[in-house]
């Protein structure tokens, strides 16, 4: 994990300042590059904005029809991933936000989240000795306990 926070907040911001610089330097000038950063700053925050409403209406769309809102909250989380990330000077930052921006990219991104999210999670279900009948299919209609235990298991 310590490995991954590495990359993410120390080599990724230094790739993105070693291809800023090579690209002011060589390829196209100093201005065409910070023009280029601001750009993709300014339309990917119009299309942040733009997504992340529309997320919020599927939400609230969701919940008034009484339906778990999961992939309106992660596509949420996803957008307001990529317009962190789009404010963050840099390509390789903006082309990761741009890409969170693309709903068909945004959907594999979240199929793949869920599946992580899902193999990561063990359900077991276990008689409760404080619970009378447990092994019972059909509790009592007044039994409002609820026994439950959490293990995690790090692969």
């Amino acid at each position: 994990m310590l490995l991954k926070l590495l990359i993410l907040f120390v080599l990724l911001p230094l790739l993105d300042l070693w291809l800023l610089f090579t690209l002011a330097d060589g390829l196209v000038s100093f201005g065409v590059t910070v023009a280029v950063v601001v750009a993709t700053g300014i339309v990917g925050a119009s299309l942040a904005k733009r997504q992340g409403l529309a997320a919020w209406k599927n939400f609230n769309a969701e919940v008034s029809r009484g339906a778990l809102p999961a992939d309106a909250m992660l596509d949420g989380v996803l957008i307001l991933l990529a317009g962190a990330v789009l404010i963050t000077p840099g390509l390789i930052t903006d082309a990761i936000g741009l890409a969170l921006l693309v709903p068909p990219l945004r959907r594999l991104v979240r199929k793949g989240l869920v599946a992580r999210l899902a193999s990561k999670i063990q359900f077991a279900a276990v008689a409760s000795p404080h619970f009378p009948g447990a092994d019972n299919p059909d509790p009592p209609p007044e039994a409002t306990v609820i026994d439950a235990e959490f293990h995690r298991h790090e692969p």
